[in-house]
């Protein structure tokens, strides 16, 4: 009689694919749960002309969006600012995030990103006007003229983020000339969304599954 031959059990080595399979799965839903948790904003369509200068080179021509749209990072995470110019603008313009993180459209060099974490719910920041006095919140309302649009990143052309791709636009528009054209201080926002509760428990289960599995396969072995 010669020597006994290990023959694999077949539907053994099948169920070690279904479950592989089913981590996979697991993996992958827990992908899209955290994607679902972006960045979103609310508020009425307006259309607007005049946009150009500087912020046109790196946006090409934008002429419509959300009006004071009220921006809201779900559960929060890590925002990216990115600034992207003014055009001849003759007023002094700031954008300022809860922290401390300001932009300047007069002394902030085009291209300058700051990165920070920010809170869940609708995103802390203000736009103004240091010349009139003007000021604008997320989500309005607009003080005199002062006041912004929010552009959707997919509106810029492939060819003119030369400082990345976002997930919106901001521009704002001072009082000078009235002309409300929302281009006097332009910033590409992205954000890197927390993940929410449910990826958290995907994960664990994904990883509570292989320890079975790995001690399962120990005790046959």
């Amino acid at each position: 009689m010669g020597p006994m031959r290990y023959r694999p059990n077949r539907a053994l080595t099948f169920r070690r694919i279904c479950m592989k399979r089913h981590l996979l799965a697991l993996g992958l839903a827990a992908a899209t749960t955290a994607a679902s948790a972006q960045l979103s904003v609310s508020g009425p369509d307006t259309t607007f002309g005049g946009y150009d200068g500087t912020p046109a080179t790196y946006t090409g021509t934008l002429s419509s969006g959300t009006f004071n749209g009220l921006l809201d990072t779900g559960l929060g995470g890590t925002l990216t600012v990115t600034f992207l110019g003014k055009d001849d603008a003759w007023h002094n313009n700031t954008l300022t995030f809860a922290g401390g993180t300001v932009i300047d459209n007069q002394t902030t060099a085009v291209g300058t990103s700051y990165t920070f974490d920010v809170a869940a719910g609708p995103l802390d920041f203000l736009f103004t006007d240091l010349t009139d006095g003007d000021t604008v919140a997320n989500g309005g309302p607009s003080s005199a003229y002062g006041s912004y649009v929010v552009v959707p990143g997919s509106a810029v052309g492939a060819g003119n983020p030369a400082y990345g791709q976002y997930d919106f636009i901001l521009g704002f528009n001072d009082g000078h000339l009235y002309d409300a054209d929302y281009d006097d201080l332009v910033v590409g926002i992205s954000l890197v969304p927390v993940p929410e509760p449910e990826t958290y428990a995907l994960m664990l289960a994904g990883l509570g599954a292989i320890g079975f599995m790995a001690r399962r396969r120990r005790r046959q072995d």
